[in-house]
């Protein structure tokens, strides 16, 4: 057993035997692609979605946003719309707090499943990232300033009610902050920082909420899509010599470098990168040509694989990119080019256990 698998499934009985009160939550066993199959594929959602999906904390229902509002949805029921929106980006459901918080034109919003309560946090900026403390009460966001030298990026915490606010960091002048992560012990965050006009992120960090404490994290030559695994103690990149073009190869490692693993099997363009629950698996998506994608699972420790779907996509464009969101269990995962950028209808995928 190498050292990845063994944190693996060392993070996985952490995870199980986690308390509160008196009652054991129980998190999914770490599985590997050989001992899964996909039962099926289906199209659930066929408006076209704008933001990333993000699945309730009980995995009974998900919630997307389009560019005329917010919704909620079960994989085997109908649509609600639970609220207005213009361009609604991203959403992030709390597991502790059962609230959900949306990006709308930069605005940021917090309000219930239902639609009820809802109300306009007042952030100092145009939010651009937005993540809930995995144990906590807190929403970090990353908002854009305006600044002498052009458009400042920070770190700042705020509470749901938007009575609690703190700035946490910010960014060197002309760099931006993106692929805002929290870590599972609900201290630390992680964010990466690229030059401004670029997506490649050259400089990831490890930064503590509660007072200045913050570690570099090693990402050599440049990345795209940096996923920081449930257990915390390891990532998911994309990267190689083409990332200006939107071209590299899907690796994982520790947040030291080591333990490096090459999980595709040549360049490409890959998107849609997310973590299995467990943390063992990473799904992620191939786009093929203009029209076509494969939507992979892969051990994170690699070599094995399983092709989930191939289909041609409903909209077509050379630059197109997924998401993909996985549901607590980890035996469903929803996906499609609703990222954000892209829109488009919502696929879920169902696995077994072989």
């Amino acid at each position: 057993m190498n050292r990845f698998r063994a944190s693996v499934l060392a993070g996985g009985m952490i995870a199980a035997l986690t308390m509160t009160a008196c009652q054991v939550r129980r998190a999914p066993a770490p599985e590997t692609t050989r001992q899964l199959r996909v039962t099926s594929v289906r199209r659930i959602i066929d408006q076209p979605a704008l933001s990333p999906a993000a699945w309730s904390p009980d995995g009974t229902r998900f919630a997307f946003g389009d560019a005329a509002g917010i919704y909620v949805a079960s994989p085997g029921g109908p649509v609600r719309r639970i609220g207005p929106g213009g361009v609604i980006t991203a959403l992030a459901w709390s597991k502790p707090l059962d609230l959900l918080a949306v990006i709308d034109r930069g605005a940021l919003w917090v309000m219930r499943p239902d639609g009820s309560r809802r109300h306009r946090l007042d952030v100092p900026g145009f939010t651009t990232w937005a993540a809930w403390s995995p144990g906590g009460d807190r929403l970090a966001a990353v908002l854009r300033r305006a600044g002498q030298d052009g458009p400042r990026f920070e770190l700042w915490l705020t509470s749901p009610d938007g009575r609690f606010r703190r700035f946490v960091h910010r960014a060197p002048s002309g760099m931006v902050m993106r692929d805002l992560q929290w870590f599972p012990d609900s201290l630390y965050l992680f964010y990466g920082l690229s030059r401004a006009g670029e997506d490649v992120i050259a400089e990831a960090w490890r930064v503590r909420v509660s007072y200045p404490d913050r570690q570099r994290i090693a990402i050599p030559g440049g990345a795209l899509q940096v996923r920081l695994a449930p257990t915390g103690r390891a990532m998911a990149y994309l990267t190689g010599d083409a990332l200006d073009d939107g071209r590299g190869q899907v690796v994982t490692s520790r947040l030291d470098g080591t333990a490096r693993v090459t999980l595709t099997a040549h360049a490409g363009r890959y998107s849609g990168l997310a973590w299995s629950p467990q943390g063992d698996k990473l799904a992620f998506a191939e786009l093929i040509d203009e029209a076509h994608a494969e939507v992979w699972i892969a051990d994170g420790d690699g070599p094995g694989r399983l092709l989930v779907h191939d289909y041609a996509l409903e909209f077509s464009d050379p630059s197109i990119a997924l998401s993909a969101a996985w549901a607590p269990d980890g035996r469903r995962l929803l996906f499609g080019t609703n990222s954000g950028t892209f829109q488009g209808p919502i696929w879920i995928a169902t696995l077994e256990r072989r």
